[in-house]
């Protein structure tokens, strides 16, 4: 059962196999905008049910990703953990990329919501907004109660590279890590959080440093006796986008993965990073335990 929501300022849909309560996921797209629904489909195959959830790029959304409310995402897990076809008194959020930024802070604002947290390519910091237009770029990407979240700002002077398989902006996300006053202030707190994370990153990440911001995250749990609600699977020869967004085989040659993406508002391709080989590997290793970790803290 796929049903769009009906809702005057929700933007999703809900994905199910079973009219008996399961599980809730809620699933986070990244900064290529619109919905996770190939996911959501997925893991409801797996005996989830799950809400693939749009959250900016058109009305009543922002129109950019800048200044993104956490009060939406709130708003989402309430109308989740309300429906009669999920179960349990926590939920899981599924994210990647910009989505995986989102989840976590998500996790650390509603504790008591969410019991499980995987983020593919993770980052460890809320950083500036996405907009090829306007001053979103030196605005946040979050908001909360209608303020603006601390955020890493864009160094200046710092620029992309660009290779063959299009514009690589981790040396910008690189360069924006130097500024240690602002990553602290901007740091995710996830220490805050009580759900159990699973991080997945790789180290030719060359959209940002995921593997590096992963190994971040981790510290931080350490550092606050949270060292045993994580788990960081890292894939050194892989990219940013091994996860499971369109159609894909997962055995053997014919899986396949997204080595380049065009972002929302931008016309150029993005090089995601990663050896076709590793990233193929790394999609068919990393989503079953992805689902077996939601299994685990959901049921």
């Amino acid at each position: 059962m796929e049903v769009q929501l009906r809702h005057p300022s929700l933007v999703g849909t809900f994905v199910t196999h079973d009219l008996e309560p399961r599980p809730g996921v809620l699933a986070l797209g990244g900064s290529e905008g619109g919905r996770p629904l190939h996911m959501a489909r997925l893991l409801a195959i797996e005996g989830f049910s799950c809400l693939a959830l749009s959250y900016f790029g058109g009305a009543p959304l922002p129109r950019n990703l800048v200044e993104v409310p956490l009060d939406y995402v709130e708003q989402a897990l309430h109308w989740l953990a309300d429906h009669p076809s999920v179960a349990g008194l926590r939920l899981g959020v599924i994210g990647a990329s910009k989505g995986a930024e989102l989840a976590l802070l998500a996790a650390t604002q509603m504790p008591d919501a969410v019991g499980a947290v995987v983020a593919y390519a993770p980052s460890a910091v809320s950083f500036a907004g996405i907009a090829f237009r306007g001053d979103g770029r030196h605005r946040s990407s979050w908001s909360l109660r209608e303020r603006p979240l601390p955020f890493v700002p864009y160094p200046k002077g710092a620029r992309p590279s660009v290779g063959l398989r299009g514009i690589s902006l981790a040396p910008i996300y690189r360069a924006a890590l130097d500024n240690a006053e602002a990553v602290a202030a901007a740091a995710i707190p996830v220490e805050r959080a009580e759900a159990s994370i699973m991080l997945i990153s790789g180290g030719r990440d060359r959209m940002w440093p995921s593997s590096a911001m992963a190994e971040m995250l981790e510290a931080r749990l350490r550092a606050n006796g949270g060292g045993d609600r994580v788990v960081h699977l890292r894939f050194p020869d892989a990219g940013h986008s091994f996860m499971p967004w369109a159609p894909a085989t997962f055995s053997g040659r014919s899986a396949r993965v997204v080595d380049a993406v065009r972002l929302a508002g931008f016309g150029g391709l993005f090089d995601l990073g990663g050896k076709p080989r590793a990233n193929r590997t790394a999609l068919r290793e990393a989503w079953p335990r992805a689902i077996d970790f939601l299994r685990h803290h959901l049921t």
